[in-house]
């Protein structure tokens, strides 16, 4: 039986901010402004997901963080006080020295504060959790056929966290852009988005210029080579997403 009409998937956000000196895991993006990771997680069982894990930025900041994952074989993060426990199996999909994409498969996971675990034990089996992370702060959104338990979900939550970890609710609605936007979000956040967000606002774009990069960077109180990197990778990772999404299209690009 087919239809013509497309339901759209519900989505709920919300963010996680973690304190300095928290979680070790979390500590390599406070020591890297220009570190992003970014997951797509995709529920195949009560207590197992597939996932695909991005990791970019600085190739030994990309290197070390890696290795901090690797460690805890890409499981949860948890939330709580007791570490997450489980089994997985990890395969290099892409691997270079600014990015890596992992894919993993996760099962087994324990009971512990996660997530994962909390939106494991509300949601049916195909249920998609993407999440972006820089600096203390973790975004996560979560597509769902219907949002008939995000309040059990959003309470749950709430009581799941240790002190120093706190949440923010975000929103609940259509889910209308897909990770390939995310992936561009996410590499404009922190330290690039603020650079490229304040260099619009102080003149850098306009003609004549408004700001020159020395002057913006003795504004923002970076070094000038510093902000010359970060607005070269949001300008590139803007670019790339524009072409990605236009070409081979009949899509007429915005003028």
């Amino acid at each position: 039986m087919s239809t013509d009409r497309t339901d759209r998937l519900r989505e709920f956000t919300f963010t996680l901010e973690y304190d300095p000196e928290e979680d070790p895991v979390v500590d390599t993006f406070y020591d890297c402004a220009d570190l992003v990771a970014s997951s797509v997680d995709v529920y195949v069982g009560e207590r197992s997901f597939v996932r695909l894990v991005r990791l970019t930025g600085p190739p030994e900041a990309v290197d070390r963080l890696q290795t901090k994952l690797e460690d805890r074989e890409y499981l949860p993060r948890a939330v709580g006080i007791d570490r997450c426990c489980g089994e997985s199996s990890a395969f290099r999909v892409e691997c270079s020295p600014r990015q890596r994409l992992i894919y993993v498969y996760v099962e087994d996971v324990g009971e512990c504060a996660c997530v994962h675990s909390v939106v494991a034990a509300h949601v049916e089996r195909g249920t998609i959790c993407e999440s972006h992370q820089w600096g203390g702060s973790e975004r996560w959104r979560l597509l769902l056929r219907t949002d008939e338990a995000v309040g059990e979900i959003h309470d749950d939550l709430e009581g799941a966290f240790r002190e120093g970890v706190r949440f923010e609710m975000g929103h609940i609605g259509e889910a209308t852009t897909w990770l390939g936007d995310g992936m561009v979000d996410a590499a404009l956040s922190g330290a690039k988005r603020q650079a490229i967000t304040e260099a619009a606002a102080h003149g850098y774009y306009e003609r004549p210029r408004g700001i020159t990069l020395e002057e913006l960077a003795t504004v923002l109180e970076v070094p000038e080579s510093t902000l010359s990197y970060r607005l070269r990778m949001a300008e590139s990772a803007l670019v790339e997403g524009y072409l990605e999404r236009y070409d081979g299209d009949d899509e007429t690009p915005p003028a």
